[in-house]
């Protein structure tokens, strides 16, 4: 699986140990992140907020520990992560099982059948966003495979250092996006056209605001953005490079998340799923190929082609929503 994702046999040496001991941790990753919505939901988000905050703030002060004080090294990191999910996980199971006001049981066997309209409704409103999830390690497996042959291992260490940045400005972004979408839900559902229009208007222009000021950063300082993930002055010229080429039409990503964030909202699923798909398999992994290859653009047609699927698909995707939508809010108000 590591190699499939690009690591070469130095990286190995380090991914290997790393994975091993960080899968133990999966159960208790996927408490403290699947079951955190259910505290959100019933309207505690600042106990929801602190859920996270825990690991976050324990995986910051084990690091240290068992990578330098005790030695342990890259295997140090790992067991530092499960601690802190395990110590995520063990509030978010306290909060749900004793202090919420809707609180978390198992099963019993005879409410199992009563709940199969429910996991179909789960599983199939889900699907949008497990695509997404899936199309996006499909790009980094294609990414990281064409940059292990054209630039070697230093590009595939400067495509980590470009997604920890992209992952670190576009969070703020999926958090307003999620803020909005039981909004909308609400409003539509309540057949309420005005205030569902109303909340688009404000979510893009929350949006576009918010990416108006990452964009500038990125471009004015880019050095301090990347010194954040690493310190490797090698690493730091083509880093910059690289990052200014990835964001080159960052504004546009804004118009995939509104367009995608309101067809979700608005149970239009095979739309969500469609323009991931079209953005990220039909349009990104071509050009990931396409552009270092045919038009020998070599390592610089990797980073390239995220901005021009960003102007195509984001350019369609929020068209689409306008074209769609809109008539539809206008009939239901008549």
């Amino acid at each position: 699986m590591l190699v499939v994702f690009g690591a070469s046999s130095n990286a190995l040496t380090y991914a290997y140990p790393y994975i091993m001991i960080y899968l133990i941790g999966t159960i208790p990753s996927m408490i403290s992140i699947g079951m955190n919505p259910f505290i959100n939901a019933q309207g505690y988000s600042t106990i929801g907020m602190l859920s996270v905050a825990i690991g976050a703030v324990a995986n910051l002060l084990l690091d240290p520990l068992f990578i330098f004080v005790l030695g342990f090294g890259v295997q140090g990191a790992a067991i530092a992560t499960i601690l802190s999910q395990t110590l995520s996980a063990a509030f978010v199971l306290f909060f749900l099982t004793r202090k919420s006001e809707l609180k978390v049981r198992f099963l019993r066997k005879n409410e199992i059948s009563q709940c199969t309209a429910y996991a179909k409704d789960i599983v199939s409103l889900g699907s949008a966003g497990f695509i997404m999830q899936l199309t996006n390690s499909l790009v980094t497996i294609c990414c990281n495979n064409v940059l292990s042959v054209a630039g070697g291992d230093i590009y595939i260490s400067v495509m980590t250092i470009v997604s920890s940045v992209r992952q670190l400005v576009e969070t703020p972004l999926h958090a307003i996006n999620e803020g909005a979408s039981p909004i909308l839900s609400y409003n539509y559902g309540a057949r309420r056209p005005k205030h569902v229009r109303k909340s688009v208007a404000v979510m893009s222009v929350i949006v576009l605001i918010y990416t108006a000021v990452t964009w500038s950063m990125i471009i004015l300082i880019p050095e301090f953005l990347i010194r954040i993930f690493s310190s490797d002055t090698v690493l730091l010229k083509d880093a910059v490079i690289a990052l200014k080429q990835y964001f080159a039409a960052f504004i546009f990503m804004d118009l995939q998340y509104i367009g995608q964030t309101v067809f979700k909202s608005l149970n239009k699923k095979k739309f969500a799923i469609f323009f991931s798909l079209l953005r990220k398999v039909f349009i990104v992994v071509p050009l990931t190929y396409l552009m270092p290859y045919a038009l020998h653009m070599g390592t610089k047609g990797v980073f390239l082609a995220e901005p021009v699927s960003n102007v195509i698909g984001g350019s369609i995707c929020f068209v689409t929503m306008l074209c769609t939508v809109l008539p539809e809010l206008k009939k239901m108000e008549k």
